[in-house]
């Protein structure tokens, strides 16, 4: 499984700290693969949906730039219902190459799509809908490229699309002062573009694969009615 995480120890580090010698950090590093870091979110999504519905079995879970599958396979795990979708614009180190053949064993559904497109075409409605990491890429194109980025108008209309597809909750993660994104990329992204937003839980913090700290809040829309 390709992990953000470098694999090194603590004593790597502390060794590389004492001595001054990156050489075995440096290899670790350059023979590592990345995909977005994703196991503690998944915890803290699974830890919630649980507190509030009781069980996981069978909940209808739509992954929004959901990279390699890391989120989608523990709550598959789990017995959630989990479809994942990613345009895969970035792909040189091969994430999605495998990555239908890998549904099979892990048990969820995985569209190589933008989303547009898929909403355009797939109307499912979901118990939970996850925007980890990924709207702040709508305005700036993937990793600020420009690359599909979209208009004020795409987002305005694929937010209210994706909050009438869902009737439990959407879990949202935004930059927290990470260079390059002001705080208009935060929760201020969803009220620039929401005329009215539903009631909003701070879940707390995450660490971004980049190692900046991420928001991390609960839509309820069957709160908000």
């Amino acid at each position: 499984m390709k992990t953000y995480l470098p694999e090194l120890s603590i004593s790597d580090l502390v060794h590389a700290l004492t001595s001054h010698d990156w050489s075995t950090v440096t290899e670790k590093l350059g023979a590592q693969q990345y995909e977005r870091l994703g196991l503690d979110r998944a915890l803290a999504i699974a830890s919630d949906l649980f507190a509030r519905h009781g069980s996981l079995e069978g909940l209808r879970i739509l992954d929004v730039g959901s990279n390699n599958g890391l989120v989608c396979k523990v709550l598959a795990a789990l017995g959630c219902f989990m479809v994942g979708i990613d345009n895969g614009d970035v792909d040189g180190q091969g994430l999605y190459a495998d990555l239908k053949n890998q549904t099979r064993a892990t048990g969820f559904e995985f569209h190589r799509q933008d989303l547009a497109e898929f909403l355009e075409v797939d109307d499912r409605q979901w118990d939970c809908i996850l925007l980890l990491s990924v709207t702040h890429h709508w305005e700036t194109g993937y990793a600020m490229s420009g690359k599909r980025r979209y208009s004020d108008v795409d987002i305005r209309q694929l937010l209210l699309k994706l909050f009438q597809r869902t009737g439990g909750s959407i879990y949202y993660e935004c930059p927290n002062n990470e260079p390059g994104f002001s705080s208009e990329f935060g929760v201020e992204f969803l009220r620039r573009y929401c005329n009215e937003l539903p009631k909003m839980r701070m879940l707390g913090h995450t660490i971004g694969p980049n190692g900046y700290p991420r928001d991390f809040w609960a839509l309820d829309m069957e709160w908000s009615h």
